[in-house]
């Protein structure tokens, strides 16, 4: 029984850290000029509702798994999203992208796993649910860069950040049938909401916006290169607080990061269509 309130506290937990990210970061973006006219029409809900089920659906499987797994685990799991928006790429497209982009996310891929030391894989259930959000994580850039097209990439942000808060509040209100009284410890918690605040400001506001209106300027492919350099940032800033110290694994994966984002932009451009 105790095993059981556990794991439904920690499903919990990560269905309001999830669900408050996006209605907090969501909530300003109507501070945006022109956000009104640019919210209008109904294929920026459609389009939206797409962006909204990817996103909100892999953060939730990862944040359902990340306490179950360790730091290199979960980076490199995370990782594997670079090679799937190229496999899935190939499929749609019906041929595979040049031989330097597939090193470059190889490499990408790599050096995200190995940058806090080699990855120890154990085929558990938080592994497989933290490779299956890294597979909706592909389908989100590849989505992106169809939708972002199409529609007003502002509009797209709203209402996809808006139905992402929407599905997980839905699902809040069915755990707290089970659970009503852990919600409030929750939001009493500075452990939940220093890194609830940071997530919802940089992490849904500021990056989300930045993708929705610069990724269709890249290769799906690149733009997954690029993103993977987001634990060189994270150890740094780990580095910088004690929480970690540096090492060679931190050059290793670092530099395998770095040496693959210079070989996808040194690559030769292809037709994205």
């Amino acid at each position: 029984m105790i095993v059981a309130d556990a794991h439904g506290a920690g499903v919990l937990g990560a269905t309001l850290f999830v669900t408050l990210r996006f209605a907090l970061g969501g909530a300003l973006l109507p501070l945006f000029p022109g956000m009104r006219n640019a919210m209008r029409g109904r294929a920026v809900w459609r389009d939206g509702a797409l962006l909204a089920l990817f996103i909100f659906s892999g953060f939730l499987f990862q944040m359902l798994a990340i306490a179950q797994l360790t730091p290199a685990v979960s980076a490199f799991l995370t990782s594997l999203y670079v090679v799937f928006t190229a496999l899935l790429l190939a499929g749609w497209r019906g041929r595979l992208q040049s031989t330097p982009l597939l090193c470059g996310a190889a490499l990408a891929t790599f050096g995200a796993g190995w940058i806090q030391g080699p990855p120890q894989l154990h085929f558990n259930w938080p592994e497989w649910l933290t490779v299956f959000s890294a597979l909706l994580f592909a389908g989100h850039i590849i989505a992106t860069d169809v939708v972002t097209r199409r529609v007003s990439p502002l509009g797209v942000t709203f209402s996809s950040i808006t139905l992402a808060a929407l599905m997980g509040l839905l699902l809040l209100n069915l755990q707290m049938l089970a659970q009503p009284a852990a919600l409030g410890g929750l939001l009493r918690d500075p452990a939940f909401l220093e890194p609830l605040l940071l997530s919802a400001f940089f992490g849904t506001f500021v990056a989300l916006l930045l993708v929705n209106c610069c990724q269709k300027l890249l290769d799906p492919v690149r733009a997954a290169i690029l993103y993977a350099l987001e634990p060189v940032w994270a150890t740094l800033l780990a580095i910088s607080y004690g929480m970690v110290t540096a090492n060679g694994w931190l050059l290793l994966g670092g530099g395998a990061l770095l040496l693959g984002n210079l070989i996808a932009e040194l690559a030769p451009r292809r037709d994205s269509a």
